[in-house]
């Protein structure tokens, strides 16, 4: 199961690379223009609004009091299933941000308001000055690896999940933060730590 997923994440890669390409060159810019334009109007403002979903600081908090409740749990006499499934939850958007942390280092790239004010387009490498951290977008990570992993748990509830994900991810762009490729990347990030976390929970303890 895991070499085949391992194969699937391959593949996946391979094509949303091509994709984020493809928007880096031909529709990053364009976007990142039209969400400008919309600065002065209630789209700004309720992206902004959108976005607080997946406020580092407020995930985080959830995800630490998950984490805590779920060692409770399974440090005890009677470990129990949901627990076990709330730590994969929790370790799922875990590791998905430490990855995504990682990669904004490495690439560097600018944000769009540095296009707005310097024409500033692209990738520094290793940096971690605030304006060239935009690859991939850390909210687009969080939603995504929480909702995806949410959706494998809840399946029923899948589509409310996956369209509250869609939401911030859009939100970043039209709230200036971010590039369309950027929410791309997080996204994959995101629904690849939460599938590789479902995938351990399978063959672990309680499956």
């Amino acid at each position: 199961m895991k070499s085949r997923l391992l194969a699937q994440t391959g593949k996946a890669a391979l094509a949303v690379t091509g994709l984020i390409t493809l928007s880096f060159l031909f529709f990053d810019r364009p976007a990142a223009w039209f969400a400008h334009g919309l600065k002065q109007t209630a789209v700004f403002d309720l992206a902004k609004y959108v976005s607080l979903a997946a406020d580092e600081t407020f995930l985080s908090s959830l995800v630490a009091v998950g984490l805590a409740a779920s060692a409770v749990n399974l440090l005890g006499p009677t470990p129990k299933n949901w627990a076990r499934d709330l730590l994969c939850i929790c370790l799922a958007v875990c590791a998905a941000m430490a990855l995504a942390d990682c990669l904004k280092f490495v690439f560097g790239r600018c944000r769009p308001p540095l296009l707005f004010t310097e024409d500033r387009y692209g990738f520094t490498w290793f940096t971690e000055e605030s304006g060239f951290t935009s690859f991939p977008s850390g909210h687009a990570t969080r939603i995504f690896a929480l909702c995806a992993a949410l959706a494998l748990r809840f399946r029923r509830l899948a589509g409310p999940f996956c369209l509250l994900a869609v939401l911030v991810g859009v939100s970043r762009v039209f709230a200036l933060r971010h590039y369309p490729s950027d929410v791309l990347a997080g996204a994959f990030v995101g629904v690849a730590a939460a599938c590789w976390a479902w995938a351990l929970r399978r063959t672990g303890p309680g499956a």
